[in-house]
């Protein structure tokens, strides 16, 4: 048997500290990166089955499809909450159902007081509208944040995906959630066969992604909050891997991340699709403690495949010289430019 938490290495890991737990591939947006609501529901996994998620978790990020298109949403938090001792835990939504994503975090918010939500914006107006396929994708989703905001949920963010459509937007939705006070998250449309199911979304332009990046970092830096520098070292993270297509901080998919499929099918993140075996049936153990899930660890050893903060958070957190180091010289440059 693995001790939690020792030292992890390929091939003997410890059990771990990050996951994002899918809950459904039903969605009631047509996204134009992202084809996740063209793939079958497969629920497969029962309220028992998602209390077999390790106890170290520490973030976790409950997603779809649409998190909130599951009546018991709120039951599959509140237990995947109870077994890992009080995690961090977004949950992420198009914000489309206003009242009943409202009904859910109220409910949520009882048993778990720093419960966050992570709302899609990614444009202004008729950008979001069309990037999301949906009529009134805006008015919904700007609706549920003042929502949340009326109702001092403060745990909020607005998560922005890059792409050459919307990148000259960028700016704009960051400057709003400034005006909100809400946090701001984003990342460059990424791939998948296995979440996103696609392969179509291409690179963003260089120079247009590190104009709109490079705005955002600046006032991340000049703010007050070690958090929000955090954010500016991995965004400068995203510029060079959009441009280099290298990490800055090594991969710990399928070791210290996972990602768990609404079928029951454990993988090491959303863009690897090797299974390490099926939460159906089984213990997390294991699964994590499997051949098949060796296997894996050993094939995508140094995988720079992608740059998310699913798969660059615990190597941040590792890290935390180098990223201070880089924020230091960073703050200086941004207050005096």
């Amino acid at each position: 048997m693995i001790v939690p938490n020792e030292a992890s290495k390929v091939g003997a890991p410890g059990y771990p500290t990050d996951a994002i737990i899918a809950l459904t591939y039903r969605c009631d947006a047509r996204c134009e990166m992202c084809n996740i609501w063209q793939l079958k529901p497969q629920e497969f996994l029962s309220i028992d089955d998602y209390a077999k998620v390790p106890s170290t978790l520490k973030d976790i990020n409950i997603s779809g499809g649409e998190a909130f298109m599951r009546k018991d949403v709120v039951d599959i938090v509140k237990v995947i909450h109870q077994k890992c001792g009080n995690p961090r835990i977004v949950v992420s939504t198009n914000g489309f159902r206003t009242e009943q994503i409202i009904t859910a975090m109220e409910e949520l918010r009882r048993s778990i007081p720093n419960i966050g939500i992570g709302v899609s914006l990614d444009g202004i107006g008729e950008t979001h509208n069309r990037i999301r396929g949906v009529k009134h994708a805006w008015e919904n989703a700007t609706a549920t944040l003042r929502q949340l905001k009326e109702r001092d949920f403060t745990n909020v963010r607005i998560g922005f995906t890059a792409m050459n459509e919307n990148v000259h937007e960028m700016r704009q939705v960051y400057d709003m959630a400034c005006e909100m006070g809400i946090q701001f998250t984003t990342a460059v449309a990424q791939n998948s066969e296995i979440y996103f199911s696609t392969q179509v979304n291409q690179d963003v332009a260089n120079e247009q992604l590190y104009d709109a990046l490079g705005y955002v970092m600046k006032h991340e830096l000049m703010s007050y909050h070690p958090k929000r520098w955090l954010r500016a070292y991995f965004e400068n993270g995203t510029l060079i891997f959009n441009k280099e297509k290298r990490r800055i901080l090594a991969c710990r998919a399928g070791i210290e991340f996972f990602y768990l499929a609404p079928e029951g099918v454990v993988y090491p993140c959303l863009t690897i699709p090797s299974p390490m075996g099926d939460l159906k049936g089984r213990s997390f153990e294991d699964v994590w403690e499997s051949p098949e899930a060796s296997t894996v660890r050993r094939e995508i050893d140094g995988c720079e495949q992608c740059w998310m903060i699913c798969t660059a958070r615990s190597s941040l957190k590792k890290n935390l010289p180098r990223a201070l180091g880089w924020i230091a010289r960073e703050k200086m440059r941004a207050h005096t430019h």
